[in-house]
């Protein structure tokens, strides 16, 4: 028979837990496991089917996916807890963003298929999906996010003539070591015989003319001897440090450099409310699992997986410590890095299964269209919106204390009581220009009083604008 589904649930959860957030129904409260002994589902095997007529095996096979997919749909709604925990978190990313000024970059888009992650990650029904805890919400990780910007930029530096981007406006592989870090592990940049290893061959001598090559070296290398060696102008050594890299293996994994870039994760904002159950058939169970030849006969499996709707809400925010950057990067690295971005959009896809067309997106931001539910009700334009970030509003504080951490270099005004995000980057250096001469003072008492300063509100969240 087929094994009764039974949720494996504390006796303190309540038995109506539909508030719940997707990640703790897949996770902890999942209702697919084998009454009494709690068998993971994917430990249940398919019922002796060798036996009954084709009409009975194809009843026996239809009613264990469909039993398959169904707990899978129960995973999907967003509960009210859960859509307010996700607009206060997508709120409070933008509030922070707001915070760096000009080094810092927020990207909206809208995926225009679903986006999966995680599916690697295991779980009783064989396909996993990254869940945030402790909030339960589906998310892309930053770390993700930065590794398909990077890929997105090595194409950009190497064949900007396929993708139609003008060679002066196209970043070089040094700009993306600045960006994205240098690190020397294996890829196809390094191997010569291959597409990107012949172009990277091939831009060297013009890496070898950029000025701020010398100041990479420097910083990229530690030994003492190395450095200098590479760092002597007088015998074309630059020349040959790209050159050594691309031949020594071992000399190249010996460096690392951070990059100045930081991603932040990603909270897709669903549409409609709800995640969906996608479904892959692989053909060739036998070949995969078993070795045998595959053939045209097999039948395909249906295998039932966790995505994000397309049409859903995805902001990708990135923050760049300016002062990592050579001068002219300085400010030129955001109009690159969105020619970064619309790469990674039109032509790699973010997650897993990119390969399908999943995971693409459209760089604008999520129109709020209402959604049908799964009771058939159409939602209104203001339930749609919910996820949206509420509303700033602006103020001026007349007579605001700013406290200045010479650790962060961070600035904070403070008035009646209330108490802004701290103030970093380009939007503090702003800041102090604007002061004048009283900069001077907030440096070195750590704090200035009776100043007017703009504020904006977003929540119970407080962002420092700039002076009254």
């Amino acid at each position: 028979m087929i094994p009764e589904r039974t949720a494996a649930i504390p006796s303190f959860v309540p038995a109506q837990f539909e508030d719940a957030a997707p990640g703790h129904r897949f996770q902890m409260y999942f209702v697919h496991w084998e009454a009494g002994c709690f068998t993971a589902y994917k430990d249940a095997r398919l019922p002796d089917i060798k036996h009954p007529d084709k009409r009975e095996r194809d009843r026996i096979r239809k009613q264990f996916d469909a039993e398959k997919k169904a707990s899978l749909d129960e995973v999907c709604p967003l509960g009210k807890s859960a859509k307010a925990m996700l607009a206060g978190l997508r709120q409070r990313q933008q509030a922070l963003i707001a915070t760096y000024g000009a080094d810092g970059l927020q990207i909206p888009a809208t995926s225009t298929a679903p986006f999966a992650t995680g599916l690697g990650n295991e779980h009783p029904i064989e396909n996993g999906f990254a869940f945030l805890n402790p909030y339960g919400l589906p998310y892309l990780a930053g770390s993700g996010v930065k590794g398909v910007l990077r890929r997105a930029a090595e194409e950009l530096a190497l064949f900007p003539e396929e993708y139609d981007i003008a060679a002066e406006a196209a970043p070089t592989l040094l700009d993306v070591w600045w960006l994205f870090g240098f690190e020397g592990a294996a890829g196809a940049v390094w191997e010569r015989d291959t597409h990107h290893g012949r172009a990277f061959e091939a831009a060297l001598p013009a890496l070898a003319a950029r000025d701020d090559l010398r100041t990479f070296i420097a910083t990229l290398v530690t030994d003492e001897k190395i450095r200098a060696y590479f760092l002597d102008s007088g015998e074309g050594r630059r020349s040959a440090f790209l050159t050594r890299l691309l031949e020594d293996q071992a000399f190249r994994q010996s460096l690392a450099y951070r990059g100045a870039l930081d991603c932040w994760d990603v909270f897709p904002a669903p549409a409609g409310d709800r995640l969906v159950v996608e479904i892959m058939t692989p053909h060739h169970a036998g070949y995969y699992m078993d070795g045998h030849p595959p053939h045209d006969a097999e039948s395909p499996i249906p295998i039932p997986f966790l995505a994000v709707p397309a049409r859903s809400a995805f902001d990708f925010h990135v923050v760049c410590a300016g002062s990592r950057l050579p001068e002219p990067l300085r400010t030129t690295w955001q109009p690159m890095l969105r020619r970064i971005f619309k790469h990674a959009f039109d032509w790699l896809g973010f997650g897993a299964k990119t390969a399908v067309g999943y995971g693409a997106m459209d760089g604008k931001e999520a129109p709020a269209i209402a959604q049908d539910r799964p009771t058939g009700k159409s939602t209104s334009t203001a339930s749609a919106r919910q996820t949206a970030p509420a509303a700033a509003s602006e103020a001026v504080w007349p007579a605001a204390k700013l406290t200045f951490n010479p650790g962060t270099g961070e600035i904070k005004a403070a008035f009646e009581g209330k108490t802004t995000a701290g103030l970093k980057g380009g939007g503090a250096d702003a800041l102090r220009a604007a002061l004048g001469e009283r900069a001077n003072k907030l440096k070195k008492d750590k704090e200035l009083r009776n100043v007017a300063v703009r504020v904006s509100q977003q929540g119970n969240l407080f962002v420092l604008l700039g002076l009254g």
